[in-house]
Order: structure tokens, then sequence, then C-alpha cells
């Protein structure tokens, strides 16, 4: 009955491009930095992790809100893509002094200008439901990354994958000052729009805390060694995370749309469990034979892997509050799960090291997961009286 129904799916023909793209391009991104973790070596591995957090969330904090923003009134056919563009890309270049004047590595800066760029174009083409032109893009953006980091490694050290990774964004710059040439840069738009896109703003930098906040404590309270070990553990996971996200990406425009597939997100969860499952089993066959240096990886990787099961159906709670233009949830729900997680990478990182703070994570999505269900099941009550 479950594969008549996907079968019988109307979107099934987009959701295939969105699938192959993810799988895809995450195939190529993890077989890349599985490499650069065998090739650097625990610590050396931390610290890219480290560098790239950084760089993450001063890209976040550049967009200003343009990645939902941008996905969810492309969908209304809201022209906002112009003046976001030139408000996010000129606030990231004030960002990329700023980084590189603490830290003093133009890799980093360079990334955080081309993130900027990269997350506007898809979420533009998302928005615009052209979801083979986005898997396109998404695969030759995996291409170039390996096309570059490598050689520059080569001659650059840890560097150059990070200068590698943010020349990767640079080629579809070109895709957004075609669409700023085409349309008005028109600044009113926004005024009406003021309070999601704020919302959304929000949503951006939270969830980019969520995902990153836990390598900027852990590097100077335990080490880059065991942030290496940590990070390899978080690579299984986005492995893990692939079928979650596609639906995501899907599901997000249509929700916004009013074209809602509830059947499609259920199916996604129960399909998760059985992936969290998979990597509790196999990691102890797979982390020793491919990274013997990472000796603590394996325990790590078993308990992450139960995050895929609440993060499942956290993703297809944020679709639907996003897409009803209800952000508000979902700022409160990723505020939430920093207020748990970070308090307990202290308390069980204090106590159990890594294996705490990996056990923090689980927590964290799980309470997160228990918040939407409870407002998805509140909100559901007020409207049917």
């Amino acid at each position: 009955m479950v594969f008549d129904k996907i079968k019988n799916f109307s979107g099934l023909k987009d959701l295939s491009s969105l699938g192959a793209a993810n799988v895809i391009g995450s195939g190529i991104s993890a077989i890349f930095w599985f490499y650069v973790a065998s090739l650097l070596g625990e610590e050396k591995y931390g610290e890219v992790s480290y560098l790239l957090a950084i760089g993450i969330i001063a890209g976040v904090f550049s967009s200003i809100g343009s990645g939902y923003t941008t996905t969810v009134y492309t969908a209304k056919k809201v022209n906002i893509v112009p003046v976001l563009s030139v408000l996010s890309i000129t606030i990231s270049l004030v960002s990329a002094v700023v980084i590189y004047l603490i830290l003093e590595n133009i890799a980093v800066s360079l990334y955080v200008i081309g993130y900027v760029i990269f997350n506007i174009v898809q979420a533009e083409l998302l928005g615009e439901k052209k979801y083979q032109k986005y898997s396109k893009i998404a695969i030759l953006q995996k291409f170039l990354l390996v096309s570059f980091a490598i050689p520059i490694y080569f001659v650059m050290d840890t560097f150059g994958i990070i200068l590698g990774l943010a020349l990767s964004f640079f080629p579809f710059l070109f895709i957004l000052i075609q669409k700023i040439q085409q349309n008005k840069v028109d600044f009113s738009v926004i005024k009406p729009r003021i309070g999601f896109m704020m919302n959304s703003y929000g949503v951006d930098i939270t969830k980019s805390l969520a995902g990153n906040i836990d390598k900027l404590i852990i590097a100077p309270m335990l080490g880059f060694a065991i942030l290496g070990n940590y990070q390899l553990g978080l690579q299984f996971l986005m492995l893990l995370s692939i079928l979650p996200s596609i639906v995501l990406q899907y599901t997000l425009p249509q929700d916004a749309s009013g074209s809602f597939k509830p059947q499609l997100k259920k199916i996604t969860v129960l399909i998760s469990v059985i992936f969290g499952v998979i990597g509790i089993i196999l990691s102890p066959i797979i982390v020793p034979y491919f990274f013997p240096q990472y000796v603590e990886a394996v325990i790590i990787i078993q308990i992450i892997s139960i995050a895929i099961i609440p993060r499942s159906i956290s993703s297809m709670f944020i679709s639907k509050f996003l897409g009803i233009e209800k952000s508000k949830f979902v700022i409160i729900g990723i505020i939430l799960y920093l207020a748990t997680q970070i308090p307990l990478i202290f308390l069980l990182g204090d106590l159990f090291s890594v294996y705490g703070i990996a056990a923090a994570l689980v927590i964290a999505e799980t309470i997160q997961a228990g918040f939407f269900l409870s407002i998805n099941r509140i909100q559901g009550n007020y409207e049917n009286n």
C-alpha cells in the first residue's frame, strides 16, 4: 500500500529530481569529506570544521533571511530576490572584512560571500519550483568543490580545503547578476513583509547556531582532535539526513502555495527510522576499516544516528510552519533546541567527554521535535474550534 502511494504520488518527477540532486550531491560531498577526514587526521579535520562553522554562521548572519524568505515569496510570485540579493551581498562583504581582521584567513572570508550567493540562487530556484535546474546546479557545485579543493590542498594544506569550497560557489554569481538585471530592485516589497522576513532571518540564524555552536564550544573545551571525531559522526548524520532534506526542499514551496503533502511526510519519517537503525548497525564495521585514526567515532556515530528520527519529524513541521508563514514557531523550537543543547554540552561533556556531547545533540533534537508536535496539535485543535 505504501509503495502504491509513492508510485501514484503526483509530484514524483519533481521529487525525483531533488532526490537525484541530493543523493548525487551528498554522495560526492560525503566521499569528499570522508577522504579529507582520512587525509587530515582528527586534529586538522577538527580545525577545518571549526573554521567552517565560523564561516557558515557569518554567512547566515549576512543573508538577512534570504533563504526561507526567498523560497516562500518566490513561490508566492513576489519579486523579492533582487532587493534581498543586493542587501545580503553588501552585508556579506562587510562580514568578510571583519572575519579577515579577526582570523587573518582570506579563505573563510571568501567562503562567507560565496555562501550567501549560492544560498540565494538555490532558494530562488526552489521557490520557482525549477527542481531540475536546482538539481543540476547543486550537483555542479559539488563537482567544483572536489575539482578546486583537492588540488589546492596539496599546495596550501588545510587552507586549500576551505578556499576550494569558497571558490566552488562563485561561478553561480552570474545567475544572480542576471536576475538582478532582469528585475527592478524594489525596496518597497520589503515593508509589508518585514515581519515574516525578520522571523525567517531568526529561523536562519537560530538554525545555523543549532548546527554549528557545538563545534565552537568543543574546540576550546576538548580540543580539535575530539572535535574531529565528533565532526565525523555529524558527517554520517548528514548522510542519514538526505531524505528529510530532499522532502523539506520539495514541500516548503508546496506548503507555501497551499499544496500540502502529509502522506509524503509520514513516509519520510518512517524511512528515517530505518536509516537510524542502519547507522547504528553499520558504524562498528565501517569506521575501523576506513577511519582507524578516529578511535572514538564508532560510539559517537551510534549515538548520533538516533537523532535522525526527531530531526526528520522537525523538518516536516518546519516546512509546514514556514509555508503558512508561522515562522515564530520554528524560531521558538530552535531556541528550545539551543537552550537544551548548550547546557548539556557543558554538563554531559564534562562527565562523558565527546559521548556526552553526542547525547546532548540527540536530546535537543528530541525535545525540539516534541515541541513541534505539540504546537501542531494545539494549532489543529484551535482551527477545528
